[in-house]
């Protein structure tokens, strides 16, 4: 049965977003107006800071672009501008690649033409060839930027951990971070508990399972519940934490501008991949431009501007020898195959029903008996 564009509203209530919101110093705001100073106003929807690499040089300027960009707090907002009138004005989106199939499934992002992104052959085919980004055999989103949610700890307070288990031994009862991620606590926690093969397919019994078991390290073992990635740094930063049931790799970068020293580690039992991926709504006004951006931000000038302002990892061989030291010994460029034995992409939820396995409706629904809790 085909999802219809209105049924998205019910099953998307907003779940969680990583450091990028808690960056920002502001909001921006939507503005379909353009600058009587530009050819054309390009209309792009995303993260705050993912915008940097097009306003680097004279890239602007030279392809005549006016660029109105509109800061979001959620993936779930852009689905929502699309579906309330967005589609047919934005011309560039960022989003977490696992909300691709509901972009598709409700018709509101193009197809890429890969003949028009320069290149796209330079991306690690780590992430241009995960499936959730294709249909049929289309690519439909391109990939920006990625990362681990792995284990992070304070090297200074205690022992380097070889399990997620460890973060609930009796010797770093609470302080232990814990990060207000739905489907990266899920994905992280439910193989450990239930033993299921596949994070983001599970049966109702094994959600509720894993929600039973987070509730327990959240009220017994974690110092606090943090809003974001941001907040957990800062619990480190003050000695308040050392290790953690959920991190991300990046947070070593953001803990350093704090001059506080972390680490991290992909677990025994493996690790969830997340990747954020560029796409072109459906009826862009400006699709030659769009292709434009797109093509900016994944060259190597514009991956070296998110690897230094954001600490963030790039997607493309071609950005290697622009990027720092320090940028390379956090992602391991030179070792994803090895890194991707035990780090995993998962599926997104099913967003209709699958067999006996819960859709993403209902695991928003269950955690909020988490979040309550």
């Amino acid at each position: 049965m085909a999802l219809h564009k209105d049924d998205l509203a019910l099953l998307l209530k907003m779940d969680r977003r990583q450091f990028l919101a808690a960056m920002a110093a502001a909001s921006g705001t939507l503005a379909f107006g353009g600058s009587a100073l530009a050819d054309t106003t390009v209309n792009w929807v995303g993260w705050q800071g993912y915008d940097e690499p097009l306003k680097i040089g004279s890239f602007l300027k030279d392809n005549g672009i006016a660029l109105a960009t509109t800061y979001i707090n959620t993936n779930e907002e852009i689905i929502t501008r699309l579906q309330a009138g967005g589609a047919g004005q934005i011309d560039f989106i960022t989003i977490y690649y696992g909300h691709i199939p509901i972009l598709i499934a409700a018709d509101l992002i193009e197809p890429i033409d890969e003949s028009k992104v320069s290149g796209i052959a330079d991306i690690f085919p780590e992430f241009l060839n995960v499936e959730t980004i294709r249909k049929d055999g289309k690519l439909y989103a391109v990939p920006f930027s990625w990362g681990t949610l792995s284990m992070v700890y304070d090297p200074a307070a205690t022992a380097k951990p070889t399990s997620w288990k460890d973060a609930l031994k009796d010797d770093v009862k609470g302080k232990v971070a814990m990060v207000d991620d739905m489907t990266g606590l899920l994905a992280t926690w439910s193989p450990i508990v239930t033993g299921a093969k596949i994070a983001t397919r599970l049966t109702m019994d094994e959600l509720k399972k894993t929600i039973d078991f987070l509730i327990t390290v959240k009220k017994n073992h974690a110092r606090t519940f943090s809003a974001s990635y941001g907040e957990a740094v800062d619990l480190f930063a003050r000695g308040e934490v050392v290790t953690s049931v959920i991190g991300w790799d990046a947070m070593v970068g953001f803990a350093a501008a704090k001059n506080k020293v972390l680490d991290f580690v992909v677990p025994e039992e493996g690790a969830m991949v997340f990747m954020d991926t560029l796409a072109i709504p459906k009826g862009a006004p400006n699709r030659d431009l769009a292709y434009k951006l797109l093509s900016q931000s994944i060259s190597p000038e514009g991956q070296k501007q998110i690897a230094d302002a954001l600490t963030q990892a790039i997607i493309t061989k071609a950005a290697l020898p622009l990027v720092d030291e320090k940028n390379k010994k956090i992602y391991q460029y030179d070792n994803l195959p090895k890194l991707f034995e035990k780090a995993r992409f998962y599926p997104f939820w099913p967003i209709e029903p699958e067999g006996d396995f819960v859709t993403h409706a209902q695991v928003m629904e269950e955690y909020q008996r988490f979040l309550k809790a």
